[in-house]
């Protein structure tokens, strides 16, 4: 059995996801994979979970913020440098969730702090979460990964999380959450990666064979690129989300209007509106023209720049309502 352990230089939370993709693709009988990485502020969501749901995407963008979709359930997570990210991928006859336990364990032993692991392979400190978990098996490989909190403030959680479809809020945060920096002397990330890899290393017995993935730099592996440039896209980050219905009202001076949006696989189906009767034509080419383009922003300038001549006596409330939706939507 072999032991490979990369590490990425690179902060970007596309190409690291692609990194990973590409390691469960590489999977093998005879080989231990591990990868450890930090990202830059982002917002990871599951395959299967909504942004604009469990996060809030207004925010987000504002703050420059990305999210990315991940290839495998689970929930959403913010992550920033204050996070250091751990995958490792094996054989199930080898890699087992009691090797995972021991290793996770050996990783807190030069830190002298007391952990537990739960059921689910977090790592608890005082019964409180300091790691957030994924596991997962196909064709007999283990797949593991978790977050570890470094230093991680709450506030940004609750800042770009969205409490509304959450069953935690701030206080709950609180009581539930826990960063490593709380318990011992400051710890960076490579000092904590060190004490993974060695704990990874001397829990499997095995000799590491360490490779350093430059920042930024596209490995020669195969569809490592086509996977880094879909997990740029929107397509796969908004798009693949399940069908919901998005409400929306707003007061104008000229009277108030509200938006119900079907949207499915990030797309605009139907919209229901209620507005002035004044305005009704206006509103009902809209919600027909909207049909048909994604739920985001540049679609709402285009689908506006297209009434502006018909309904020209209405300009100034056209592009009032341009601007509310721009800024409602991601």
């Amino acid at each position: 059995m072999k032991l490979s352990i990369y590490y990425s230089e690179s902060t970007d939370p596309s190409f690291n996801q692609a990194i990973e993709e590409s390691q469960l693709k590489q999977a093998s009988n005879d080989r231990i994979l591990a990868f450890l990485w930090q990202n830059q502020r982002s917002v990871n969501i599951g395959k299967d979970q909504n942004p604009w749901r469990v996060c809030k995407p207004k925010q987000l963008k504002e703050n420059n913020i990305n999210i990315v979709r991940r290839h495998t359930i689970g929930g959403a997570i913010y992550q920033d440098l204050t996070h250091t990210n751990i995958a490792l991928i094996g054989s199930n006859n080898y890699l087992t969730e009691e090797i995972i336990k021991k290793i996770l364990l050996g990783v807190f032993e030069p830190l002298n702090i007391e952990i537990a692991i739960s059921d689910k392979l977090e790592c608890l400190i005082d019964n409180k979460k300091v790691s957030n978990t994924a596991l997962s098996e196909n064709n007999h490989y283990l797949f593991f990964h978790s977050t570890i909190r470094v230093n991680t403030s709450l506030t940004d959680i609750s800042q770009y999380m969205n409490s509304r479809y959450s069953i935690l809020n701030h206080k709950d945060l609180e009581r539930a959450y826990t960063s490593i920096n709380h318990h011992t002397r400051p710890l960076e990330h490579n000092e904590l990666s060190r004490y993974i890899s060695d704990s990874i290393a001397t829990t499997l017995n095995l000799d590491a064979e360490n490779t350093i993935i430059l920042n930024n730099q596209h490995p020669d592996w195969v569809e490592f690129s086509a996977n880094f440039y879909r997990l740029k896209s929107w397509d796969w980050n908004y798009g693949q989300s399940p069908s919901f219905i998005e409400s929306l009202d707003t007061p104008f001076s000229w009277g108030n209007v509200e938006l119900k949006l079907n949207i499915d696989e990030g797309v605009i189906t139907n919209i229901y509106y209620d507005a002035p009767i004044a305005y009704h034509d206006m509103m009902n080419d809209f919600s027909q023209t909207a049909i048909g383009y994604p739920f985001n922003a540049k679609s709402i300038i285009s689908i506006v720049c297209g009434l502006l001549l018909k309904h020209s006596e209405h300009y100034d409330a056209l592009m009032e309502v341009s601007e509310w939706l721009q800024q409602e939507i991601a």
